[in-house]
């Protein structure tokens, strides 16, 4: 059973959740403990325990959890390192192969690129579509 769909259960099907075995629970205990953390980090540390037995710290979160929602609450899908550096790129309009090459070009580090796009971003943006002119 995939993460996702023992998610799902444990939220939206407390009937299929008695279904569930013990290897799924087990399997994915650490990512969900992880997911739940991100809005119960009290209750994560607590049971981030490396003796603890995986199958019934599920079953506390599922007890825990089905008491406060009855669907899949929005925070337990959190995006991921390439959404946001691809939302963050369309924000800006430069691709990230235009904020390379004037790295390479000026011979900056490329963090200290992106952060000046991050804290300057008209003058940054503009310099960069200026730089993108010149190299095509």
């Amino acid at each position: 059973m995939q993460l996702f769909e023992l998610s799902k259960i444990i939220f939206e099907n407390p009937a299929g959740y008695d279904e569930v075995t013990r290897g799924a629970k087990r399997s994915n205990f650490f990512m969900l403990n992880r997911r739940f953390a991100i809005n119960h980090p009290f209750q994560a540390h607590v049971l981030n325990h490396i003796k603890i037995n995986q199958e019934e710290a599920i079953d506390i979160w599922q007890k825990f959890l089905r008491k406060q929602y009855k669907k899949t609450p929005y925070w337990m899908y959190t995006k991921g390192v390439k959404k946001v550096k691809e939302e963050k790129e369309k924000k800006i309009n430069i691709s990230a192969a235009i904020v390379e090459e004037y790295a390479r070009k000026y011979t900056m580090d490329l963090q200290s690129v992106w952060d000046a796009l991050n804290f300057f971003p008209k003058e940054m943006q503009k310099e960069l579509k200026e730089f993108e002119k010149l190299t095509k």
